[in-house]
């Protein structure tokens, strides 16, 4: 018999755990949602995203921590008294190493199963009301579950996010390999568009771009807090790549200032091939699908 999730506790009602709610709602299932902020909490039983607010997990067999990472074994504390042996844990937050090895003993301990989970979709904006039941269509889910967790288990809980919210693509990492990959993929993107525009020049790009400023800083309006607090739990892995991107800005600089033009076209040539790579290998993966 299939195991199934008819009612989920959602701590924290933004963008991710309220178009978590929107989305599993869509699909049948109960919603029990908890967020500190009363305006957001409103606003989240006015769209839609969840049943009720607040009260106790006791019901919950999954429980998702769409909350800061500082916030996330918090809020496990809070309610440890309340969730049944065998309640299935999963943290949303965008990076794993610390909030895993918080958790995932602490679970252990009292018989709850912990599970990192990290959604590969979001907007620009942040709040209840960017929230979107259609977020995570076709998205990819990167799951990063502990040694011996159960297996049965975790392919209910990709089937739920699957049939529910619309995930497309589930990947399995480490919590140390997710942290570097996301140090690359998402937190320097974010960091190099906010930079980008704290360019004086920036004021008067009006009618001087085809669409390549708006494309890089299309991620500059950052949450100071939450990005604040993902950049500095993750800094080791993200200084790394800070280190590879200066080097490289720095080759460019080099090549410029010498007026090097054999060597600015052999970077902009191997730029233009490892991204020409990527496409083709992009390419035949959709092949393959079909």
């Amino acid at each position: 018999m299939e195991r199934r999730f008819e009612k989920v506790g959602i701590a924290g009602l933004g963008l991710i755990g309220g178009s978590m709610g929107l989305a599993l709602r869509r699909g049948g299932v109960q919603v029990l949602g908890f967020e500190q902020s009363p305006q957001s909490a409103a606003r989240a039983l006015e769209r839609g995203a969840a049943d009720r607010i607040g009260g106790t997990v006791d019901g919950c067999s999954l429980v998702l921590l769409a909350v800061y990472p500082g916030a996330a074994a918090a809020f496990v504390r809070e309610h440890l008294s309340e969730f049944a042996p065998g309640t299935l844990i999963a943290d949303l937050c965008g990076i794993k190493r610390c909030v895993c090895a918080e958790l995932e003993p602490l679970c252990r301990a009292h018989g709850l199963h912990f599970l990192g989970a990290h959604p590969m979709a979001g907007r620009e904006t942040s709040g209840i009301d960017s929230a979107r039941a259609n977020l995570f269509e076709g998205a990819s889910l990167v799951l990063t579950p502990g040694k011996g967790f159960e297996e049965e288990l975790l392919e209910a809980f990709i089937r739920l996010m699957k049939e529910t919210a619309g995930f497309a693509n589930f990947v399995r990492a480490t919590p140390e390999h997710h942290d570097r990959m996301i140090a690359y993929t998402s937190q320097l993107a974010h960091v190099l568009s906010s930079a980008y525009i704290q360019n004086p020049l920036c004021e008067r790009y009006s009618g001087f771009t085809g669409g390549s400023f708006q494309d890089l800083t299309r991620v500059a309006r950052l949450n100071s807090e939450m990005w604040g607090e993902l950049f500095l739990k993750n800094r080791d892995m993200l200084c790394e790549q800070l280190d590879v991107l200066m080097e490289n800005l720095a080759a460019y600089r080099q090549a410029l200032a010498l007026g090097d033009g054999e060597k600015l076209r052999a970077l902009m040539e191997n730029g233009t091939r490892i991204k020409n790579e990527l496409l083709h290998r992009a390419q035949a993966q959709d092949l393959s699908r079909e």
